[in-house]
């Protein structure tokens, strides 16, 4: 049930941070983990530069471009500001990766966060860990695409369903997903790949519709391009709306840091890892900002505001017809199907690192891989929040509610990081003021210009405090409080702090006793993490 970051009690901050840096290791040392590393289970290393980048592209491109835009839309008011919108999340997008790039390259090893804070926060003991492993579980929100899944289905197949149909058809597709990463990691990898194709083809479709109907002689598009004759015209003046909607769009550009949580099974995984999300999220952002543009000649922003999480089968269906509209609908399905893919590969990977650290009830059953290495039941805590929802909550408006929660969330998460690259700066320069030297390492890290760093952390600082503002607090969004995203979103980590203080702290003391950590193998050969009662006197 509990675990310590790396399964010794007996180290000290500065050991824990020494192994988890890795800066005099090797680049063949790294790649098992270096001396002093808990053994692991071996991966292999079968992701490529272009697997790689569609690791990154396909998380990307899926749920989020084909739902939000009509929400977007509906907050600003205007072309002009949703375009400018974009851009910046464009750009906060790359601020983003630079800074995981640099950690990436200081601690090539899956995991992504949970390393990065694990080596600036070591103490308290599993405290960071366990919001971190709370976030993932209960507020990643996973599978929530598949909603967006089944709704395209329909349309495609000309279908209507009950809302139980709907939920029935979602969860399906979550089993699929893990069906086939569990059953084949090759082949799931390769659908990944395909489907990355099938993506940047409906991308393609929607930026040529708008092209298409530039034309001015389709009777239903009587004047394009309107929009952009007078971008800022009906321009919303509220900072909650552009708020609301820069954090959808952050979670469409979601995933540009997809690759640090596999970085295991990543071919030279520094030189991988900063090419793949240069040329990942580059590409990403100019389809999408030429995709918003297509949005905005083919229909004014109250058309699209209105379209909800079918926009894209919807235009293109306006500009090519019926035809074209079930085509549009299948591939935007498979699009987000490829998403849900992606982000679950990514993600349950990160579950199984939870586990085999013994923070997990029942660790021993979440820890364990296949013969390829990929994890068997950690698909069921990746999807568990979604799932949940799904049954649940109504769709319409809280599918957006549910991206805003998991965006705070991850905003906070990046405040954390932030602050932990600049407490490991300073581990870095203390360690080579007392040696003198620089490791191979560090001759070949990767180092984020400070001020984008700043500017980073600035927008998630504005997005963490504008929700709480007074103007926020007097308005809503639809039937519920433009504020309660945040305060969901806090509630639960803030959760996650007082169990880890309850099981860590309280509980010892009160009962007597202290964790021991027991290392154990599994039937695949990897290492967990059990934590027995040990009476103190």
């Amino acid at each position: 049930m509990h675990s310590e970051s790396l399964g010794d009690p007996s180290l000290t901050t500065e050991d824990e941070s020494a192994i988890l840096l890795s800066r005099a290791l090797s680049d063949q040392e790294q790649d098992n983990n270096g001396p002093g590393a808990p053994p692991r289970h071996p991966q292999r290393r079968h992701l490529g530069l272009l697997s790689t980048t569609f690791l990154i592209t396909n998380r990307m491109i899926g749920t989020a471009i084909f739902s939000v835009p009509s929400a977007i839309a509906g907050n600003v008011g205007s072309a002009g500001a949703a375009l400018a919108l974009w851009v910046v999340g464009l750009i906060l997008a790359y601020c983003g990766l630079f800074i995981w790039i640099e950690l990436g390259s200081l601690m090539p090893r899956s995991g992504g966060e949970k390393v990065y804070l694990e080596a600036a926060f070591p103490r308290p003991v599993m405290l960071v860990t366990t919001v971190f492993a709370v976030h993932v579980v209960c507020l990643g929100f996973t599978g929530i695409g598949s909603v967006v899944v089944a709704e395209n289905i329909l349309l495609a197949v000309h279908g209507s369903a009950s809302g139980w149909v709907k939920r029935a058809l979602a969860i399906a597709v979550l089993v699929s997903i893990a069906t086939i990463h569990i059953k084949s990691c090759a082949l799931g990898v390769k659908i990944m790949n395909i489907l990355a194709s099938a993506k940047l083809l409906i991308l393609s479709l929607i930026i040529l519709s708008g092209l298409r109907a530039l034309l001015g002689d389709l009777p239903q598009i009587p004047h394009p391009g309107a929009s952009l004759h007078h971008l800022f015209k009906n321009s919303s003046t509220s900072l909650p709306h552009y708020t609301n909607a820069l954090f959808k769009i952050l979670a469409t550009y979601q995933g540009w840091s997809n690759a640090a949580y596999v970085l295991d099974e990543v071919q030279n995984p520094r030189r991988n890892l900063r090419l793949a999300g240069l040329v990942g999220v580059g590409s990403v952002g100019v389809l999408y900002i030429l995709t918003n543009v297509s949005y905005f000649i083919v229909a004014t922003p109250e058309e699209i505001s209105r379209t909800g999480v079918t926009v894209v089968a919807l235009l293109i269906g306006k500009v090519f017809g019926e035809t074209m509209l079930w085509l549009t609908a299948l591939l935007a399905a498979l699009s987000s199907f490829g998403n849900l893919m992606t982000a679950s590969f990514a993600m349950a990977r990160v579950v199984r690192e939870f586990a085999r650290e013994g923070l997990l009830p029942k660790s021993e059953i979440f820890a364990k891989s296949t013969g390829e290495g990929s994890p068997s039941s950690a698909f069921f805590l990746v999807f568990l929040s979604s799932g949940l929802m799904i049954f649940f909550i109504p769709f319409g408006e809280a599918y957006n509610f549910l991206l805003d929660v998991g965006q705070y969330a991850i905003a906070i998460v990046n405040v954390l990081v932030i602050m932990g690259l600049f407490i490991i700066r300073r581990q870095q320069n203390q360690n080579t003021t007392q040696t003198h030297t620089q490791s191979p390492s560090q001759h070949r890290s990767f180092r984020t210009p400070t001020p984008i760093v700043y500017l980073f952390l600035a927008s998630q600082v504005f997005l963490l405090v504008t929700p709480f503002v007074p103007s926020t607090l007097e308005q809503n969004q639809g039937t519920l409080p433009s504020w309660l995203y945040s305060v969901v979103a806090l509630l639960v980590l803030s959760g996650a702090a007082v169990y880890w203080f309850v099981s860590w702290v309280v509980v010892p003391r009160y009962g007597g006793f202290e964790w021991v950590a027991r290392k154990a193998v599994l039937a695949d050969g990897s290492d967990v993490v059990l934590w027995d009662k040990v009476k103190v006197s």
